[in-house]
């Protein structure tokens, strides 16, 4: 066998250890494996979060509302006001119930200390004329600056 130009004195071995070790396959393998991953366990989560609404141990700022779903960029803050209309048309003003008769004067209060921005969140089983009647009242009592909460 001829050496390679330069070897003078070197026998090559066409038997040799072949020494590199290829680790795209493994790399790609991976990767696919962390793409199911990804997908099958955001769906795991959105079923367990829709079985535990269902059986009433989702709470959402201490309420049981499932906001219906929406492409919202805002987040509430502390200085917010939240509004929450449960499927049952009970309405909380923050944490308090407040029954339908004491809405107005809860919202005219509300109206007197500033400008507040109102959240607004209304379960997805709630009836349309609820969250309506609620809409109404907020505006009568003067506050304009009312967001409707979405999940994502």
């Amino acid at each position: 066998m001829q050496a390679p130009p330069g070897a003078e004195g070197f026998e090559h071995d066409a038997g040799g250890i072949f020494a590199e070790i290829n680790i795209t396959p493994l790399t790609d393998v991976f990767l696919v494996l962390l793409i199911i991953l990804m997908v099958v366990s955001s769906s795991v989560i959105e079923e367990e979060k829709q079985a535990a609404y269902e059986k009433g141990l989702l709470a959402e700022r201490a309420l049981q509302v499932m906001t219906p779903e929406g492409a919202g960029s805002s987040d509430i803050v502390p200085d917010d006001v939240v509004v929450s209309v449960l499927p049952d048309g009970t309405v909380f003003v923050e944490n308090d119930e407040v029954p339908a008769s004491e809405l107005d004067a809860r919202f005219t209060e509300l109206g007197r200390t500033g400008s507040v921005r109102v959240v607004l969140r209304g379960d997805q089983t709630a009836s349309y004329l609820a969250i309506m009647d609620v809409l109404g009242r907020l505006s009568r009592a003067g506050l304009t600056n009312i967001a409707l909460a979405s999940r994502d």
